[in-house]
């Protein structure tokens, strides 16, 4: 009967060849949860819950950068609530933007972490990286 079915070998589809590559390159696996992090709450909290000795350099990396962008977040959602009273609904232009710029950090981010760049966000890189040394 044979191949009936095609030559997925050759294509690299073959559960064969699935069982092979799962989990082969930690490299790969490293640069995807670092890219994880960027991306939601619980892919952060996915990449934070880790064991520290499983946790790849890129990941540690970008973990502290999008640790300080959530802090950053969390606190001018605050401000923005804390404005209101005061400044009414004018407060979410302000607010607005400084979500805007957090949003546009997250996207470098994660662009740098698919290139596999242990590059530090403009403005929070090299804070984040001090504060969070320990992570």
């Amino acid at each position: 009967m044979g191949n009936w079915l095609g030559d997925f070998e050759e294509v690299g589809i073959s559960p064969a060849a699935s069982r092979d590559t799962y989990g082969a390159d930690s490299a790969q696996l490293d640069r995807k949860v670092a890219i994880m992090c960027y991306l939601s709450v619980s892919g952060w909290l996915t990449a934070y819950r880790c064991p520290r000795e499983q946790r790849g350099p890129l990941t540690a990396f970008h973990l502290r950068q999008m640790t300080l962008v959530t802090v950053i977040s969390a606190v001018v959602v605050v401000l923005q609530l804390l404005m209101l009273p005061f400044l009414g609904w004018s407060s979410l232009v302000v607010a607005g933007v400084g979500l805007g710029l957090l949003l546009l950090l997250r996207m470098m981010g994660v662009m740098a972490a698919m290139s596999g760049l242990y590059e530090p966000l403009p403005l929070i890189g090299g804070l984040a990286q001090r504060l969070f040394a320990d992570q």
